[in-house]
């Protein structure tokens, strides 16, 4: 047992507060997806993979996931940071908030 233990701790700013409960649910991933918490993520024919530029965001994802996962935990509501969501290049999250809101996943922005 030791006497002393260190954690490497980092500032996780994806949840923008708690005016919008989030709600999480599980999605089947396409096994080898690897994927960082915060990412955009839409599902297609009940398969669920990183949002890319043009095509409609479902969800954003709640853990980081590994070649190995084949089943992924996604907020389907809350409140968001826009500066920590995670999009594919030259996306934006703005493009995206219309059809968001209308599932209860909002965003606001954490300056500071």
């Amino acid at each position: 047992m030791a006497l002393y233990e260190s954690y490497d701790m980092k500032e996780d700013t994806l949840l923008g507060g708690n005016a919008v409960v989030p709600l999480t649910k599980n999605v089947t991933i396409a096994a080898g997806t690897e994927m960082k918490r915060g990412t955009l993520v839409t599902v297609t024919d009940g398969v669920a993979s990183a949002t890319k530029k043009g095509e409609k965001a479902s969800y954003i994802l709640a853990n980081e996931t590994s070649k190995d996962d084949t089943v992924a935990t996604v907020y389907s509501r809350g409140l968001f940071n826009r500066e920590a969501v995670i999009v594919a290049d030259g996306d934006t999250v703005e493009a995206h908030e219309e059809e968001l809101r209308v599932v209860s996943i909002l965003f606001t922005s954490i300056k500071g």
